[in-house]
């Protein structure tokens, strides 16, 4: 049986939800709960619940939160002993702050660590992203990691921008990569296009897809999703979801795209299966909804997916 090889972070969240409307520079009631995160090792958690076998390559901090990141995932099944443990470092951590309705308000990160994802990491980890069926990695690898690994490694390569800043790091390498999962104005960034109607977001896909990658999974908030690949345009769109809590949707989305991919899926099963996975993360108090499945996932699929 092969595996999917994920490289990029991994991280402690924090989520905070108020009871009552926010109010800013006070103290305001609510709940506060730590789940494990960064954006790879969530995509690995989600491929290793819904049955993957899955190994990532990562750094943590010689510290409670590396630790922790460690033996959670390991509980979840991912094999981490490609994870580097580092004296010194602190490990990566992200607070979120969302209101009353469940809407992110405000977020702050400590990802001072993420220096270590650089092209060194690529170097020593060659064995296992070499060997793996496909391999995903996020915005969060250096822009000398990601050339170095385009470059190596001849699996094919699935990739989450994460952000517009990172997008623009990735820019130069993006015809390398099979599938990639932006949002639109990550799309907007990678492709040059103004993505503001349909018709542009495809023709922002097309540019990418001219350059080499195979297919463009674009993330559309409470739109839905569109694909844009070797069978044109499929976009769906999905019943309104009341978030629980926001992060990590885009995560076990593009961790369905992945398992579609794996499992031979059709454009419009891949889609509605990669929805229903961030719909499941928006169903859950923790970044990862810790009961998602096949079962569940057929479940929303039928009650959710337009």
């Amino acid at each position: 049986m092969g595996y999917i090889a994920g490289i990029g972070g991994a991280n402690v969240d924090v989520n905070g939800r108020c009871d009552k409307p926010l109010i800013m520079y006070d103290s305001n009631p609510g709940q506060l709960k730590a789940s494990l995160g960064g954006v790879c090792r969530n995509i690995c958690e989600n491929l290793a619940r819904l049955g993957e076998r899955v190994k990532l390559v990562s750094v943590v901090g010689n510290d409670i939160n590396g630790r922790n990141i460690l033996e959670g995932s390991r509980e979840a099944g991912i094999d981490t002993r490609h994870i580097l443990m580092l004296d010194g470092e602190t490990s990566s951590s992200y607070i979120s702050v969302a209101d009353a309705s469940g809407n992110m308000v405000l977020a702050m990160s400590d990802m001072r660590i993420i220096k270590h994802l650089n092209e060194e990491l690529v170097n020593r980890s060659m064995e296992v992203l070499c060997g793996a069926d496909l391999v995903v990695c996020d915005g969060n690898l250096s822009s000398r990691a990601v050339e170095r690994l385009v470059k190596v490694c001849r699996r094919p390569l699935y990739l989450d921008p994460v952000s517009t800043t990172w997008a623009r790091e990735l820019k130069p390498y993006i015809g390398y990569f099979d599938t990639v999962k932006p949002n639109r104005m990550e799309l907007e960034e990678l492709s040059g296009c103004p993505c503001d109607t349909l018709e542009n977001m495809e023709l922002a896909c097309d540019i990418l897809r001219g350059k080499g990658v195979r297919q463009v999974y674009v993330s559309l908030g409470e739109e839905g999703m569109m694909l844009r690949g070797l069978h044109g345009t499929t976009r769906m769109t999905s019943r309104p979801v009341k978030p629980v809590n926001v992060t990590g949707a885009g995560d076990a989305s593009m961790a369905g795209i992945i398992y579609a991919a794996r499992h031979g899926m059709t454009p419009e099963e891949s889609v509605s299966f990669s929805m229903a996975c961030g719909i499941a993360a928006l169903m859950s108090e923790e970044t990862i909804h810790p009961g998602i499945g096949l079962e569940m996932i057929e479940r929303i699929r039928k009650e959710y997916i337009l």
